[in-house]
């Protein structure tokens, strides 16, 4: 477990709940599915940090990789339908990738 990369994992995290509220609110329920493993994957990194336990912390990688995934199908029909729009969602989608690149960085070091 390394405490460092988790610890920016989680201000990703954060950060992008913060950015992806906004998204949240102008589309609606369309992406509760996201959000909410998005907070599970916030939920359980910070539950890494403080507890010792290698199943928290693998749970909390698994999420943190599929977060990035379930925003796929719904943010591209947005994208395509309200292309005007793309400048707010570009700050959420720049999170999950990061975070994406993070959780797997943090597999393997």
């Amino acid at each position: 477990m390394n405490e460092i990369i988790s610890l920016i994992s989680l201000s990703v995290i954060f950060g992008s709940m913060l950015s992806g509220f906004a998204t949240f609110r102008m589309t609606g329920m369309r992406l509760m599915p996201h959000f909410a493993v998005l907070i599970l994957a916030f939920i359980f990194t910070l539950a890494s940090l403080f507890i010792n336990n290698n199943i928290v912390f693998y749970i909390a990688i698994a999420l943190q990789i599929i977060t990035p995934f379930t925003i796929c199908g719904t943010i591209c029909n947005i994208i395509k339908t309200q292309f005007q729009n793309t400048g707010i969602y570009s700050a959420h989608l720049g999170f999950m990738g990061i975070i994406l690149i993070l959780a797997i960085g943090n597999l393997f070091i």
